[in-house]
């Protein structure tokens, strides 16, 4: 009798003994844990561990007063619940961070680590590094802040490999802005080709061959122009670079050399200027008074071909020469009176016979059209009646 009420108190006392449920790791023995950086409490809630590389890394005893359940640390008797999130860190968190909880590492940017693919080749594994980390605890209660506890410690890791962010290609493609038109010598071939090279063919290609330029020379001078004087629209620019381009032969000549025997003098720049106009254009550059004191718009139609080709030679140069158009246009008060409908889309012809007749103030021909036609081409756009 004394033998099964001994085996029987055996029995209650077997089944009695506590077994951990096979889901509750024992944390003391513990080699993987959650993500970097997030907290690990031991199941009594008196010390904690923070996983570092899938290792969790034992920290201690959570301090007097708080015990860590949940991933967090709490002051005893303080609610286990959702606690409001703290006040943003001067340093972002990693990527790789848990979500955000009362408790936040801080890590270094050197130490970011970004999960990847492996590679069918891979490369040799960098070597292992090691760097400080500062971990903060934050304890609230109830939505306030009642302490903060920073841990100091060593973490070793592999260093995210190094990238360079790509940068965008550049671009030589025609642009219209505020400041103006790009003209590109594969625009200014397509409206004349002739001036592919020089000196050019043909019964003149000898005359003056100092004065002749190329697409690729004239180019950057005629966008700097555009810019400097706001020609920003197809219309404008198309007008004003076709007439520049008949009155020199594409950019052949720079003084008029055909308009009577041995030219006229005074007459150039690559916008083919009339003598007023071209000291007009000089004086605002400085004084011509060394070359004669009191020249003026109307008087210098009288003086001699000497004084006039003087102040010619002022404005030839690449620096001023192929902006003389675009001041005309922006300078000249008839002008005016076109510049709206010249700048609208698509562009129109009457705008530019407009331009021609009352701008310029010379005759429309079939030749001056079929230039003008073939630069609103060039520069991207269409043109209508």
């Amino acid at each position: 009798m004394l033998s099964k009420i001994f085996l029987i108190s055996l029995v209650a006392s077997i089944n009695a003994i506590p077994v951990p449920k096979p889901q509750t790791p024992d944390y003391n023995t513990l080699d993987t844990c959650p993500n970097n950086g997030a907290i690990v409490c031991s199941p009594d809630g008196r010390s904690f561990y923070l996983c570092n590389f899938g290792r969790a890394v034992p920290m201690g005893s959570v301090a007097a007063g708080t015990t860590c359940m949940n991933g967090k640390i709490y002051t005893v008797g303080a609610s286990a619940g959702p606690t409001p999130e703290p006040e943003p860190q001067p340093t972002a968190m990693p990527s790789y961070a848990p979500e955000p909880t009362s408790s936040e590492l801080v890590v270094p940017s050197s130490m970011e680590t970004k999960p990847t693919g492996a590679p069918m080749n891979p490369k040799p594994e960098p070597q292992p590094v090691k760097d400080e980390v500062t971990s903060t605890i934050i304890t609230t209660v109830g939505g306030t802040t009642t302490s903060t506890s920073t841990l100091y410690l060593t973490v070793t890791g592999y260093p995210p490999s190094m990238t360079t962010a790509a940068q965008p290609a550049p671009t030589s493609e025609p642009s219209t802005g505020t400041d103006g038109f790009a003209i590109t010598p594969a625009m200014i071939l397509q409206i004349g080709p002739d001036a592919k090279s020089c000196p050019r063919e043909g019964p003149n290609g000898d005359l003056a061959p100092e004065e002749c330029a190329t697409a690729d020379h004239a180019a950057p001078f005629i966008t700097k122009a555009f810019a400097e004087y706001k020609i920003n629209t197809i219309g404008e620019a198309a007008s004003i670079l076709s007439l520049m381009m008949f009155e020199t032969g594409d950019f052949q000549y720079n003084r008029n050399h055909f308009a009577i025997p041995g030219g006229n003098p005074g007459q150039g720049t690559r916008n083919m200027m009339s003598p007023s106009f071209v000291l007009q254009y000089a004086q605002t550059f400085g004084s011509t008074d060394s070359i004669k004191p009191g020249l003026t718009p109307q008087n210098i139609g009288t003086e001699t071909a000497e004084i006039k080709n003087k102040v010619l030679a002022l404005v030839l140069g690449d620096d001023r020469t192929w902006a003389s158009g675009a001041w005309f246009y922006k300078t000249y008060e008839p002008c005016a009176a076109v510049m709206s409908d010249l700048q609208k889309t698509p562009v129109s012809v009457q705008a530019w016979k407009n331009y021609i007749t009352k701008c310029v103030e010379t005759t429309v021909t079939d030749d001056r059209l079929a230039l003008f036609t073939r630069a609103v081409t060039a520069l991207g756009g269409t043109s209508v009646a």
